[in-house]
């Protein structure tokens, strides 16, 4: 979701069925990925393993963005408290930095939240997204984490391909991009918190799908051969006015084929970054196609199914591992357009069995 700064939670859960419609396909826990990363940086090898990989995970993000709630540490903890009581818990909380990484007690939003979390969750991984390169406060973080035995996913720069090709910011060229992520795993694998800590890239699927071939920013400028990150995660949306033209709601193989493709290509893990829809119920500017929202219930049963069993969704799909995560968009997009399951209370349900499931550890 495009933002310039905002905070957000996830809440996690697993799949564990596939769609009554699929045919018979490789389980998510017997489908095996084409090669298995190195713990050293930024190298693979392909090779057979008797592991299974793991189960999905599922979240629901919560924000302050949007016109009706203040963007602040308070708003945040209550908009989080209210996600905890809908789905249960226990809860990963994200937060996003226009600047640099957020540290314990600065004095940022970010900073205050990291603060509250130590003290309140003690037991909730983080995913800390960010946008100035700052190897030394990389460190204080790891520093942080390594002595409150923490959680930690670290993104440079999510949605990067816009900040470039249609911002020009100097920070997301992708030779700046791509050095960052170099950086920041030689000083992750020198650190002793290194099996506390993932390093993750993001991508916009809306820029890839519709842009990156008539303005630059293929996904491929961004993932390198041997790639330093850990996996790499695709925010997909179905943004108003794309359901109504098609009129339906985006199918898995048009959100997921590009990560297929870095699977193949790059050998990395996938997993969904964000997603959402608004309901096309006729309110706004949308067609009345969805009135009742049972549309959008089924759509989002499939989709979370197909993450979790890529397989499912066709032949080109064989043997690709499961989504890591999938994380549910819970407020609206900048336009102020409702992008959550709370538009409809069957998609509610269905989504915090999920999480009563297996939630984070």
């Amino acid at each position: 979701m495009w933002r310039s700064w905002l905070v957000t939670v996830v809440l996690v859960g697993v799949v564990i069925h596939a769609p009554d419609h699929a045919e018979a396909t490789p389980s998510p826990q017997q489908a095996q990925p084409a090669a298995t990363k190195h713990a050293d940086a930024g190298t693979s090898e392909a090779r057979p393993t008797a592991a299974a990989p793991p189960l999905t995970r599922y979240g629901v993000i919560t924000s302050t963005q949007g016109s009706a709630v203040a963007d602040d540490p308070a708003s945040y903890i209550r908009l989080y408290n209210q996600n905890r009581a809908r789905y249960g818990g226990p809860l990963g909380i994200r937060l996003f930095s226009a600047g640099r990484i957020p540290l314990p007690g600065d004095d940022s939003m970010a900073g205050a939240l990291l603060t509250w979390a130590a003290a309140a969750h003690p037991d909730e991984p983080l995913t800390v997204s960010h946008k100035t390169r700052d190897d030394a406060r990389l460190v204080k973080l790891l520093d942080w984490v390594h002595a409150k035995k923490r959680k930690l996913s670290v993104i440079y720069f999510h949605e990067v391909q816009d900040n470039w090709f249609k911002h020009r910011d100097q920070r997301a060229t992708p030779a700046a991009y791509n050095e960052t992520y170099r950086a920041y795993r030689r000083i992750i694998e020198a650190h002793p918190a290194r099996d506390r800590v993932t390093l993750e890239k993001n991508l916009m699927w809306y820029w890839q799908h519709y842009n990156a071939k008539r303005q630059g920013g293929d996904w491929r400028l961004f993932v390198e051969a041997n790639d330093p990150a850990d996996l790499v995660s695709w925010d997909t949306y179905v943004f108003p006015g794309m359901p109504t033209a098609q009129r339906r709601y985006s199918t898995p193989d048009e959100f997921f084929r590009y990560a297929r493709d870095v699977w193949r290509e790059r050998s990395l893990p996938w997993a969904v970054g964000e997603i959402g829809s608004t309901v096309q119920d006729g309110v706004g500017a949308e067609r009345d196609w969805d009135r009742d929202g049972k549309l959008f219930a089924a759509w989002v049963k499939r989709i979370a199914t197909a993450a979790g069993n890529p397989a499912a969704i066709g032949a080109g799909y064989r043997g690709m591992p499961p989504a890591r995560f999938v994380k549910w968009w819970a407020a609206p997009d900048r336009n102020n357009a409702d992008q959550s399951l709370e538009q409809v209370p069957a998609a509610v349900t269905s989504y915090r069995e999920l999480v009563r499931t297996a939630p984070v550890r």
